[in-house]
């Protein structure tokens, strides 16, 4: 029982959130002018790079959250918000041991419930840093994995208790996942991912969100296909 408790707690590298505090701090020293949010921004998503995220990935999800957005009718500056925080949200990842995302067993019951952590982790390190991108990023990454009808983690909150935000990248975040290889897992075709997405409408994802997926269903292929650019943020 030891030996597998000490296992389980070397999943969570603490020291990553420190080092990555040191930096953020470094930054706002060196920078004070508009442009810091943006190079914070910039920062969390090279954290999660070196993390071992895939910055393509991380680019078509925040993209796609964006067309998802526009397509729900919310305003130009909430999407372009979206379309930052959308890229940031999963910042609670660096402080998990890569090794276990690397694993091609299914997780233990322990580790599994260590991996959930990374919400309420990415939910601490974004909410104190005062930007709007950072602030709806904090949102996403504490209800990502919440479900429609209640199911989810790591609150159970169902319906519109969960953020629209968290909402849109929900869908986003699987679409992106499942159209990439992972440990223990092929690439999904794009028909499945569609098929799933929909199937599970009122049960993990909001029905509206899924709405405007299947009507943006051929821009999203496109965009995970690499063939599309949607206008960035300034």
């Amino acid at each position: 029982m030891q030996t597998r408790n000490k296992k389980n707690l070397n999943i969570i590298k603490i020291d990553n959130k420190k080092l990555l505090e040191e930096k953020l701090y470094q930054l706002r020293y060196d920078n004070t002018d508009a442009s810091l949010e943006e190079k914070m921004v910039e920062m969390f998503v090279s954290e999660l790079v070196t993390h071992g995220k895939d910055y393509r990935q991380l680019h078509q999800i925040s993209q796609i959250s964006k067309i998802l957005a526009q397509s729900l009718g919310l305003g130009v500056k909430y999407c372009q918000t979206l379309e930052r925080a959308a890229s940031i949200y999963d910042i609670g990842n660096i402080v998990i041991s890569t090794e276990v995302y690397k694993k091609e067993d299914k997780l233990s019951f322990e580790e599994f419930n260590i991996v959930k952590s990374h919400t309420t982790l990415g939910y601490e390190i974004l909410k104190f840093q005062g930007f709007p991108s950072t602030d709806l990023g904090a949102i996403i990454a504490s209800e990502h994995h919440e479900w429609w009808d209640g199911g989810g983690y790591p609150q159970q909150k169902k319906e519109k208790q969960i953020d629209i935000a968290s909402r849109i990248v929900a869908v986003a975040d699987t679409a992106g996942a499942l159209f990439r290889k992972r440990p223990g897992r092929a690439v999904w075709e794009y028909d499945k991912i569609v098929e799933y997405i929909e199937k599970r409408s009122g049960i993990q994802f909001d029905p509206d969100v899924v709405d405007v997926f299947l009507i943006n269903q051929e821009i999203i292929y496109n965009i995970l296909c690499g063939d599309m650019e949607v206008g960035t943020s300034q």
